[in-house]
């Protein structure tokens, strides 16, 4: 088994396209090394399988987020965020008649 993969070789045990490999190089999200004056690109597959469960947690994340109920009363959304409400123009003290 060979140690270092070129990204076409990389793309197929990933089983993503020479972009996605290329992409996550440029974006420094995949561990690799630069050869020949920074033209051929060479990857391991430990660093890729670390690529890619670091993906793969990420998708957990994204397919399972936190859901948290509004309170519309008691400023109870406020407190829990540490956020304020802010009126739109819309439907501010000016649009009621309020100065």
């Amino acid at each position: 088994m060979k140690t270092w993969l070129n990204v076409a070789e990389g793309a197929e045990y990933a089983g993503v396209s020479r972009d996605t490999i290329y992409t996550a190089c440029e974006r420094r999200e995949l561990r690799h090394a630069r050869v020949a004056g920074r033209r051929a690109i060479r990857l391991k597959r430990e660093w890729i399988d670390a690529w890619l469960e670091q993906h793969a947690q990420g998708a957990l994340l994204v397919a399972s987020p936190i859901v948290t109920p509004c309170v519309a009363s008691g400023g109870a959304l406020e407190r829990a965020t540490g956020t304020r409400a802010v009126d739109s123009p819309a439907s501010g003290p000016a649009s009621r008649g309020r100065s």
